[in-house]
């Protein structure tokens, strides 16, 4: 309760001071004294003869926070163990004021690292997942909680971001586009089978099991059947072929799809300039769905 009451008293202190202008700044203000309240509680679970004679390199480390937050943890302990009655208004005001200061460069870290994501990407990933990928401890899950609130609510949803979630058209040069990869991922298919199996053992085989051994989508059987043929049958990816396992094509459009719609769900990293190679082993797709992944990036990202 004494701890409470000290801290309301120095916020009057500190809103004392010449009115904020902006509702990001007032937000600051609140984050401050949020992120002091937590890392206060946390701190006297130790004890305060520990905390009064710690270092503040220490207390960063229990507390799982860096050097960005000095200040903030040296304000802590000095609430924590300075003597009330010794220390005057002034004295009291100048060091909030300069702890809030200090405190303001971390705070836009964090605001400018979430206002620089997608509207969607940032509003609807988890509080925690968040703190997992900025890499903070639960200690600082007040202030990330009020910048991600305060960003979705301020900067709301652009035309363009709904308009990129419809959905996408076949035109007649996206379907060009998907005929000559679904080949490319035909011949790689058998490639790949050649390289690691008997052609008897790949021509004797079922489907399905070829499919498990590849370890393909279940969208990808038609153009696993189609490096079937080319190994066995004609030798030849021809136009007839083609025509034949319209299916196929379809099949792979839909992997297309699919693929795309998981780019939603990914909040780690940023699609549009991760690698191809970066991307299959997040979605932990094999390598022979290469050619499916980079089309699914071209329509996502253009």
């Amino acid at each position: 309760m004494k701890l409470l009451l000290t801290i309301l008293a120095l916020f009057t202190v500190s809103t004392a001071a010449p009115h904020r202008s902006s509702e990001v700044d007032l937000l600051l203000e609140d984050s401050f004294w949020d992120t002091v309240k937590e890392f206060a509680n946390k701190l006297k679970e130790r004890g305060l003869d520990f905390v009064c004679s710690a270092k503040i390199q220490e207390l960063l480390d229990i507390l799982g926070v860096d050097d960005r937050l000095d200040g903030t943890v040296k304000f802590v302990q000095d609430l924590l163990c300075k003597d009330e009655e010794e220390t005057d208004a002034l004295a009291k005001r100048s060091a909030t004021i300069d702890a809030l200061q200090a405190y303001g460069s971390f705070w836009s870290d964090i605001w400018e690292t979430l206002k620089s994501w997608s509207h969607d990407k940032l509003c609807t990933t988890k509080l925690q997942d968040l703190l997992d990928i900025l890499g903070f401890p639960d200690a600082l899950d007040g202030a990330v909680e009020m910048a991600q609130n305060a960003i979705c609510k301020f900067f709301p949803e652009p035309e363009s971001a709904l308009v990129h979630r419809r959905e996408i058209e076949i035109t007649p040069e996206r379907n060009l586009q998907s005929i000559t990869a679904f080949m490319k991922t035909v011949k790689l298919i058998a490639k790949r089978l050649l390289k690691n199996y008997l052609k008897g053992l790949i021509c004797s085989s079922r489907l399905q099991q070829l499919m498990d051994l590849l370890e393909v989508p279940d969208s990808f059987d038609g153009a696993v059947e189609m490096a079937q043929d080319l190994i066995c049958a004609s030798g030849i990816l021809s136009s007839s072929l083609m025509e034949k396992n319209t299916a196929a094509l379809q099949g792979f459009i839909d992997t297309i799809m699919g693929i795309l719609e998981r780019f939603y769900d990914i909040v780690d990293i940023d699609v549009c300039t991760a690698g191809i190679p970066e991307l299959l082993e997040k979605l932990r797709l094999p390598d022979t769905v290469v050619w499916a992944v980079e089309i699914a990036v071209d329509w996502y990202c253009n």
